[in-house]
């Protein structure tokens, strides 16, 4: 029987698929061709090399000999892809540890100063690149791009979070890029900033998984380098510069088919606001295109192309019209990669109109990509 595969990185590039590990525990990667990735997606945990095989054969026709699987199979299990007995004991001995103590900075240094002067005069070079300076009373969507590549956008979130009256609680909605085991996941540990800790409402989060079909605390290890969690904590905390705030984190994991299940979290939210009122802070991205993402490099026309889907999303989202902000992405079979719109349907209920405070389309040239970011302010 061959070992699961793990939930990977999954990059596609014009060699082939790139394959690494968001947690960290391994620190290899491997890069298979499309034919390979789709064989190794196959290793469940329950199927032996001759099930595979024949699932092959009877799907696409193909007959692959027993020593290639193997092959790769053991390439996997040597860069510790599969869910192997001694994997699976390390990473439940990493799910205890970040059980017990607070989820620490794992960007600090790299992405924003570790130390709180040095953080705070950050917050104010940010500040000087912002656009629109505006209110966000009642709640704020904000990158998770890297924050050297959008200073003005971190700048704009962080003035229009400091007009806000500090809330009791912060609802942080991130978009999971490890994977989850079900839609959506909380952390029921404080989360570490240059400010000092804040604070987890266990209470709240165990309120809210009272109202879900499904166990909510799923899968602790995603927060354990999640970026859409860690860079706005640190932004919020900067803003508000005190840490009487406790934190909700909530990571979202959603498909163009769980706009049900997506609906279904809005809706325990909106009931969970009124027990526990709470600041909803979105951490989302928008358009990826270009190579990196499986269209060729980027041009003209294809940045063109993102830049005017990511202004119909935004100007439905700034008018309130939710469903109009996903139809459009899903009719398209969101064409441009969008990562925003599960993240946004789930807070959709705890959202009302709001107004666009900035907007970029950042390039890598490095890989003829390119990543969308915005801003945008509720009241």
């Amino acid at each position: 029987m061959i070992a699961a595969l793990r939930k990977l990185d999954a990059q596609q590039t014009p060699e082939g698929i790139a394959l690494s590990d968001p947690l960290g525990l391994s620190q290899q990667a491997l890069l298979l061709s499309p034919e390979a990735y789709y064989i190794a997606t196959l290793f469940d945990g329950e199927r032996e090399i001759e099930d595979i095989q024949e699932l092959l054969l009877q799907r696409h026709g193909s007959v692959i000999p027993r020593e290639k699987i193997a092959e790769l199979a053991s390439a996997l299990e040597q860069a510790r892809f599969l869910e192997t007995d001694e994997v699976k004991t390390e990473l439940s001995e990493m799910t205890e540890r970040l059980l017990r103590l607070p989820r620490e900075m794992v960007f600090a240094g790299s992405s924003y100063p570790s130390e709180k002067d040095d953080f705070l005069r950050y917050l104010e070079f940010c500040r000087a690149f912002a656009g629109d300076v505006g209110r966000a009373d009642k709640g704020l969507i904000m990158p998770h791009l890297e924050p050297a590549r959008v200073p003005g956008l971190y700048g704009s979130a962080v003035a229009a979070l400091s007009k806000a009256a500090p809330p009791q609680r912060l609802l942080i909605i991130g978009v999971a890029h490890s994977g989850l085991d079900e839609i959506a996941a909380a952390l029921p540990t404080p989360l570490k900033t240059p400010m000092g800790e804040l604070a987890v409402d266990l209470r709240a989060l165990q309120a809210l998984d009272a109202l879900l079909p499904f166990e909510l605390f799923n899968s602790p290890l995603s927060f354990l380098r999640e970026h859409s969690i860690e860079f706005p904590a640190v932004f919020a905390s900067g803003a508000w510069a005190q840490q009487n705030t406790a934190v909700m984190p909530l990571l979202v994991d959603a498909g163009l088919s769980d706009k049900a299940k997506l609906d279904e979290l809005a809706l325990a939210l909106s009931v969970l606001r009124d027990e526990f009122p709470f600041y909803p802070l979105v951490s989302v991205d928008l358009s990826h295109v270009g190579a990196r993402f499986g269209h060729g490099p980027l041009d003209s026309s294809l940045a063109s192309e993102a830049r005017k889907i990511d202004s119909s999303y935004l100007q439905l989202i700034t008018a309130a019209d939710f469903t109009g902000a996903w139809n459009i992405l899903a009719a398209a079979n969101n064409q441009t990669n969008i990562d925003a719109y599960g993240a946004v349907q789930a807070a959709s209920r705890v959202l009302g109109g709001g107004a666009l405070l900035g907007y970029e389309l950042s390039p890598e040239a490095q890989t003829l990509s390119a990543v969308a970011a915005g801003v945008v302010a509720f009241n």
